[in-house]
C-alpha cells in the first residue's frame, strides 16, 4: 500500500507551502520528531531533479478530458490531482503512527517477543544488559512470560556459577513456562531454553532504597559485616515492587539445586488471603538474634529457612510486609536485637503466619549422611548452605559434588579468597546451628 502511494506521489506536482503545513499537522497529531523526519525524506524523494519535472508534465498532459469544452473541468481535475500526494503523505504518516502504537501494545501484552523492543544487542542466545538497568531478556522460550511462574535470584559475581546451575535444574523439572529474574552486577551467560530477565543490582538498590533494610550496626567476625550490607541479600524485600503485575513468585538461593517441579508447587500453595510465604519450617528460637532479641520475640517458636520460599505478592502488598521489615531493621539500629542480615527481620515481621512446605523442599546437604536412589526421588531441593560451596574448586570440603556437577561447572579462586570466604560463612553456619536445628532436616 505504501509503495503504491509513494509511486503515485512521484508523478504529481507538489506545493511546497502545503507540504510544510502537512508536516506541522503530522507533528501535532503524532507528537514525535520521527514523523517529521519521515516527511522530510518524502519531500527529498519528490524533488530529485529536472527529469522529474518532465515526467510531471508528461503525466499531467495525459489526463483525460471529461467534457466537450474540457478546459474548466481539466483544470479542476489537475488541481485535485495535485492535492493527492499531500493526502497520500498524511495518510501514510498516520498509518505508520498507528502501526507503531499497535506494535508497542502487542509487545506489552506478550503477543510478540519483547526482545525486539528491549534496546539490547542480541548475542547468540542472549541479550546484553541495557545501560539504564531495565529488564533485558535472554530467551529461547516460546511461551509468554505473562503465563509463567516467576523465580527470583540475586547474588554477587562470586556466586554466578551457582545461580546458573540452579536455573538449569529448575528448567529440567518444570512442567510449564518459567521466567527467571536475576539481579546482580554481571548478566548470566546465555542458558539454552531459559527466559532470564536481568536487572542491575546497584540500580535496584538505589531505586528501592534497600539500605533501609540493612544491618550496618553489627560488625561480624572475619569480615562478615559485608554480608549484612550486601544488596543481594535484601532484594527479596523489593520483589513486590519490581514485579508489580505478578501475584506469586519464588525466591531461590544461589547454592541450591531443584529436583522437583516448581510450577506445580507454586500453583498448589498460597491460595488464600492470609499467608504471605510458603517455606520449610524449623522450630526453636529465631536464628541470629541477640539476647535482647530472644527476650522480645520469645513467643515465636517456629520459623523458616529463607533459602527457598514461595511468595503471595498480593498478600505481601496488602499486609505491608516490607514496611514491617523496615521497621524492625530501623529498630535494630537503636537497640541491637539481631546480628545477621535479611532473615531475622523477615522472620520477625512474618512470625508464625506462613504456609508450611514439605521438608523435602529444603534439605541441607551438609546434614545428609548418604544419598540413595530413593532419597533422590524424594528430595525436591538440595541446599549447600554453609561455608563450602560446590562451585568452589578449592573448597576444603565438598558435599556430594557429583550431584551438583550434573548442572554446574566449578571455578577457581585464590588461596586468600578461599580462606576469607570460608571463615565468613563457617561462622554464619555455626551461628545457625547454635540457634537451633531445622526441625525437618533429613539425614538418610
Amino acid at each position: 500500500f505504501l509503495s503504491k502511494m509513494t509511486s503515485a506521489a512521484k508523478f504529481q506536482p507538489v506545493d511546497t507551502h502545503d507540504s510544510f503545513d502537512d508536516q506541522d499537522m503530522c507533528h501535532a497529531s503524532c507528537g514525535s520528531d520521527s514523523a517529521i523526519e519521515r516527511d522530510d525524506q518524502s519531500e527529498a524523494a519528490h524533488h530529485d531533479d529536472d527529469d522529474e519535472e518532465e515526467r510531471l508534465e508528461s503525466c499531467n498532459s495525459s489526463l483525460p478530458l471529461l467534457a466537450a469544452d474540457g478546459d474548466e473541468e481539466e483544470r479542476d481535475l489537475r488541481a485535485s490531482s495535485s492535492a493527492l500526494p499531500l493526502r497520500c503523505r498524511s495518510a501514510a504518516a498516520m498509518f505508520l503512527f498507528c502501526a507503531v502504537v499497535l506494535v508497542a501494545f502487542a509487545a506489552r501484552d506478550g503477543s510478540i517477543p519483547k526482545v525486539i523492543l528491549s534496546g539490547g544487542s542480541r548475542e547468540g542466545n542472549g541479550v546484553q544488559p541495557m545501560m539504564d538497568g531495565a529488564t533485558t531478556i535472554t530467551t529461547t522460550a516460546s511461551e509468554s512470560s505473562s503465563k509463567a511462574v516467576h523465580v527470583v535470584y540475586s547474588s554477587d559475581d562470586e556466586s554466578l556459577a551457582g545461580v546458573e546451575a540452579s536455573i538449569k535444574s529448575v528448567l529440567d523439572h518444570a512442567s510449564g513456562p518459567v521466567a527467571f529474574h536475576y539481579l546482580g552486577n554481571t548478566p548470566l551467560p546465555p542458558i539454552p531454553g531459559a527466559d532470564v530477565h536481568f536487572k542491575d543490582l546497584s540500580r535496584v538498590a538505589r531505586k528501592y532504597h534497600l539500605e533501609d533494610y540493612m544491618n550496618p550496626t553489627f560488625e561480624r567476625g572475619h569480615g562478615m559485616a559485608g554480608l549484612n550490607t550486601n544488596p543481594a541479600n535484601f532484594v527479596r524485600f523489593a520483589i513486590h515492587d519490581f514485579l508489580p503485575s505478578q501475584s506469586k513468585a519464588v525466591w531461590i538461593d544461589a547454592d541450591t539445586l531443584i529436583n522437583c517441579d516448581v510450577v506445580d508447587l507454586v500453583n498448589s500453595v498460597l491460595n488464600d488471603e492470609d499467608n504471605v510465604i510458603a517455606a520449610v519450617p524449623r522450630e526453636g528460637p529465631l536464628h541470629g538474634l541477640t539476647k535482647e532479641g530472644d527476650r522480645l520475640y520469645a513467643d515465636i517458636s517456629i520459623s523458616f529457612n529463607a533459602g527457598f520460599y514461595c511468595i503471595n505478592l498480593d498478600n505481601w502488598r496488602r499486609q505491608n510486609i516490607s514496611e514491617k521489615v523496615k521497621e524492625v531493621a530501623l529498630q535494630n539500629r537503636e537497640t541491637l536485637i539481631y546480628k545477621n542480615g535479611s532473615q531475622p527481620p523477615m522472620a520477625i515481621a512474618i512470625g508464625e503466619r506462613f504456609e508450611h512446605l514439605p521438608p523435602t523442599w529444603n534439605v541441607a546437604m551438609s546434614d545428609v549422611e548418604e544419598v540413595t536412589g530413593q532419597w533422590l526421588e524424594e528430595t525436591c531441593m538440595m541446599h549447600w548452605n554453609g561455608p563450602f560451596k560446590p562451585w568452589d574448586a578449592g573448597a576444603r570440603k565438598q558435599y556430594y559434588l557429583d550431584l551438583w556437577l550434573r548442572y554446574g561447572t566449578q571455578v577457581e579462586r585464590t588461596r586468600h579468597e578461599h580462606s576469607h570466604h570460608e571463615h565468613e560463612h563457617e561462622d554464619e553456619h555455626n551461628d545457625d546451628e547454635n540457634n537451633g536445628k531445622n526441625l525437618f532436616r533429613r539425614s538418610v
